[in-house]
């Protein structure tokens, strides 16, 4: 049970920020996958672009935050992408992360909370 316009929002920021970052990139993988426990759903949005200093993964998620490094080119944004994203992921009891170092593209992974089969048997 999900607001399937917002998730859309997250899902399109992700894809879009995969491609912006990475313009010498040929591809982009998605992957759908459960958790061990089989309670979440595991989005997860790969690039092969620049890359995210590990210094930077917890920060791009607040609100205005930008990556900025004066030898790199830099990117057109306001930094608010990735931390409506992450609200939107929390609101849904989900949690939004990345993993990255810098030159070496990023993946960023949405988990989300799945119904029970007990939910799922009550739905209409």
């Amino acid at each position: 049970m999900a607001d399937k316009e917002r998730l859309g929002q997250v899902f399109v920021n992700l894809l879009t920020n995969a491609i912006k970052y990475s313009p010498g990139a040929d591809k982009v993988i998605v992957r759908l996958l459960r958790d061990g426990d089989q309670e979440r759903a595991i989005v997860s949005v790969q690039d092969f672009g620049i890359g995210i200093d590990k210094t930077h993964h917890e920060k791009i998620f607040e609100r205005f935050y930008q990556v900025t490094d004066p030898e790199e080119k830099t990117y057109p944004g306001l930094g608010i992408g990735l931390y409506i994203s992450s609200e939107i992921v929390a609101l849904h009891h989900g949690r939004m992360w990345v993993e990255s170092s810098k030159g070496q593209g990023a993946t960023f992974f949405v988990a989300l909370p799945l119904l029970s089969q007990k939910e799922q048997a009550a739905l209409p």
